[in-house]
Parts: structure tokens; C-alpha cells; sequence
């Protein structure tokens, strides 16, 4: 079975990512899926000795367990908060410490925040475009419409609908890139 990783980004006390991921789940199928929380990830800040996409060999533990696990992925959901009109630190920490696992990964950005978390969309969509990522879409909540700032969540049906067709366009390319048949 082809593997879906969600990935929770904000590694603050009050997140409410957990909460974001856990509405995600409820809307996959036919999937395993592993829950990539970043907080328990602890990735120090870069300290590799050469940049990924020179795709020389990784000196630490911790970038060879996080290339494993991100390599051993089918398809990806980056979900992040914006927090000042970008994303977390964290986030991109994680994302820099790759290159190739990153490239041609199909991959889903779920943002939310004020204004449907537009401003982090546009730019974590560019980010992600340099390492070569097979974006299939985005979906931006937003505080008020579809959820609380505390968590509590209440997404509108057209939401609710673009991310089971997200997914299914996520599957979709998984498919593809994996040489299965899609029926």
C-alpha cells in the first residue's frame, strides 16, 4: 500500500497542526500514513557538512533517519500555520536538510490562518517548486470559516470537497510515479 505522510510543522506549545492533521486522516483511504511531527522529529538547525542537492553523502544520523523517512514516502501533506505571513522555522529547517527525497515527491500544501493562509501558500508553493516537487495543489483555512484559533475544527463542505480531491489527485500521481496501473 502506498504511503501518505502528513506532515505537522509548527513545533510551538499552542499549535493547533495536530488538530489540522487529524481532520486530514479522517478524509484518507487506501493509504498507510505516517504522521511526521516535527516537534518530536528535532531537527538541529542544518549542520551537514555539504548542501543535499550536491547528493553527497550524509555525515549525520539525523539527516540519513530523515531522508529515510521522507524517501520512503509516496506522496506528502505539508501542513503549516502562518504565522507572520510565512512558515515556521522548523519547517524549513526540515525542508533544506533534503533535495532529491524532495524531488518529483507529489505533495499537498494544507495551510491555515487568517485569510485562509494565502500569504504562506504563495510562498511555500515557491519554495517548494526549487526543490523540484510535484505540487498537485494547495488548500488554505482560514481562522473564523473553518476553524478556531484554539483548534476546534468546522471546515466548510467546499473545503471539505477540494481536499478528497486532493487527495484522490495525490493518489493519482503516486500511481504514476510508482508505475502502478491507475484505474
Amino acid at each position: 500500500m502506498a504511503t501518505l505522510g502528513i506532515i505537522v510543522s509548527s513545533t510551538r506549545p499552542n499549535r493547533i497542526g495536530g488538530h489540522v492533521a487529524q481532520w486530514i486522516t479522517e478524509h484518507v483511504d487506501g493509504w498507510d500514513t505516517d504522521l511526521i511531527d516535527l516537534r518530536e522529529v528535532q531537527l538541529p538547525s542544518f549542520d551537514e557538512h555539504s548542501a543535499p542537492k550536491a547528493g553527497l553523502e550524509r555525515a549525520t544520523d539525523h539527516a540519513k533517519a530523515w531522508a529515510e523517512r521522507i524517501g520512503a514516502l509516496d506522496a506528502a501533506i505539508i501542513v503549516t500555520p502562518q504565522y507572520n505571513g510565512s512558515y515556521p522555522g522548523a519547517l524549513k529547517n526540515a525542508i533544506d536538510y533534503l533535495y532529491e527525497e524532495w524531488n518529483g515527491l507529489p505533495t499537498l500544501l494544507v495551510g491555515y490562518g487568517w485569510g485562509d493562509g494565502a500569504e504562506v501558500l504563495e510562498l511555500l508553493e515557491r519554495l517548494m517548486r526549487r526543490f523540484e516537487t510535484d505540487l498537485v495543489g494547495e488548500l488554505g483555512l482560514g481562522f473564523g470559516a473553518d476553524l478556531s484559533p484554539e483548534g476546534a475544527m468546522g471546515v466548510r463542505p467546499e473545503k471539505q470537497q477540494a481536499l478528497v480531491e486532493a487527495l484522490a489527485a495525490l493518489r493519482e500521481k503516486a500511481d504514476q510515479r510508482s508505475g502502478a496501473v491507475v484505474a
